[in-house]
């Protein structure tokens, strides 16, 4: 199954969704649709999850089946089918394990010029 996710980085931020299912924060994205590129994916996620829409700068093969994104968010006004949030640091209740989010994160920081 391909999935993809986006990382928005402003001003030192970053984007997250809260995921009621795993009780927790992640990025928004999920799973390509049948005839989906994996960017169309993304802004298509990013959109259902938080309401915003997510403009792709740059990506990264996680592995054969995921692509992150790590992009920008021109408007901050939306509502999606979950609540999203900027950080400045990883808030303590996360979807998958903590040292995942700071590699991410500081990756596309990096790729953003946003460190």
């Amino acid at each position: 199954m391909k999935t993809t996710f986006g990382i928005a980085v402003r001003d030192g931020k970053f984007l997250m969704v809260y995921n009621p299912k795993r009780s927790g924060w992640e990025m928004p994205g999920g799973k390509v649709e049948t005839g989906e590129s994996f960017e169309e994916g993304v802004i298509r996620e990013f959109k259902e999850e938080s309401g915003l829409t997510f403009i792709p700068v740059v990506s990264r093969q996680v592995d054969a089946e995921c692509v992150m994104f790590a992009g920008r968010v021109e408007q901050y006004e939306g509502k999606g089918e979950m609540i999203w949030k900027e950080f400045s640091s990883l808030p303590p209740d996360l979807a998958f394990p903590k040292c995942e989010y700071e590699e991410q994160i500081a990756w596309a920081a990096a790729a953003l010029g946003d460190e």
